[in-house]
């Protein structure tokens, strides 16, 4: 008959020999079949209904030691967008998720792309369509709740390289973006200089804007800068090609004359003062140009078509210019 201590040393060992079957059985790859098979994790998702997909993907043996590897990060998996495969072992898959190693997406948003060209990045990228994203850009209350008093998204998506995976929330994501561009206005010397000129957050961006796409010189952007200021002054009209370009969507193509004299929101040879918003995404030297313009008297400049400009204080010294630099810049 075994003693107590005999009996209790071999409950002990059968209980390692079965845990120890366990982990040799854990580390046993499902297959050797190497292709991807993608498994999303969505956030808030529980250790068992993880489990429960992969065997249902047929990524491990057993739900069960799935739930124990878990606890090596205290069942604390990331959400996410994995890419697995049938020859990895289940202590791999739980590692990987443990360790948050998903598949990462791209989004570039790049200074002086306007909405509609994001939005076709946004589409490639994969976190939602084109016209899902145009929605969402142009939705009031979603905008309002970041104190955004906008018609949409346009000019407030700060340049940078994204990277996200496939679980995000969308609008957050897309929130923090427009919050690093709010963030510029968050600083007691900008604001100040905001006041000095007159002008608000979405004015300043507006003009960045503006100046973006006239120039891509960064030297230049202060002149630039100086000439709408200079003419707003005066009582002005802006008289930008580029806002002409963007309130009829010609985008990539010559300015006609008839988009001279075709009225749209955006058209600041029609108006005066500032279009309706921006219309595209500034850089920081541009937003820092609108607020810091030149201390020259220049109302006018011209494209040397080499990327810069050549800037005049007079109509007949500009007419010049533009018959020396642009005598075909518009069609019929």
């Amino acid at each position: 008959m075994l003693a107590a201590r005999d009996k209790k040393t071999i409950v002990i060992a059968i209980i390692i020999f079965v845990f120890s079957q366990g982990l040799i059985f854990a580390c046993i790859p499902k297959d050797y079949d190497r292709s991807i098979r993608p498994v999303v994790v969505k956030q808030g998702t529980g250790v068992s209904e993880i489990a429960n997909i992969l065997k249902k993907e047929g990524l491990i043996r057993s739900s069960a030691l799935f739930m124990i590897g878990s606890l090596m990060y205290r069942g604390r998996l990331i959400a996410g967008e994995y890419e697995l495969t049938r020859d990895m072992s289940t202590f791999e898959i739980v590692r990987k998720m443990g360790q948050g190693k998903r598949k990462i997406y791209v989004l570039k948003v790049i200074e002086g792309n306007n909405i509609y060209t994001i939005a076709e990045s946004v589409h490639k990228s994969g976190i939602m369509t084109r016209e899902e994203f145009l929605e969402l850009a142009a939705d009031r209350e979603y905008l309002q709740r970041m104190g955004i008093e906008a018609d949409s998204l346009e000019g407030y998506l700060a340049s940078n390289t994204y990277f996200y995976s496939k679980e995000i929330d969308r609008e957050k994501f897309f929130e923090g973006i427009a919050l690093r561009t709010l963030k510029i206005f968050d600083d007691e010397g900008i604001r100040r200089k905001m006041a000095s000129l007159g002008m608000n957050a979405h004015q300043a961006l507006t003009l960045a804007s503006m100046i973006e796409k006239e120039s891509g010189a960064r030297e230049e952007r202060p002149l630039v800068s100086a000439v709408f200021h200079n003419r707003m002054l005066k009582g002005m009209s802006l008289d930008c090609d580029p806002t002409v370009i963007y309130g009829t969507k010609g985008f990539g193509s010559p300015i006609r004359r008839i988009d001279l004299v075709t009225r749209t929101p955006y058209n600041t040879y029609m108006l005066k003062g500032y279009p309706r918003g921006p219309i595209c995404t500034p850089s920081k030297d541009s937003i820092l140009a609108a607020l810091n313009p030149a201390p020259v008297d220049y109302l006018y400049f011209v494209s040397k078509n080499d990327g810069t400009h050549v800037f005049s204080r007079d109509m007949a010294e500009h007419n010049r210019y533009v018959e020396m630099y642009q005598r075909n810049r518009t069609t019929q």
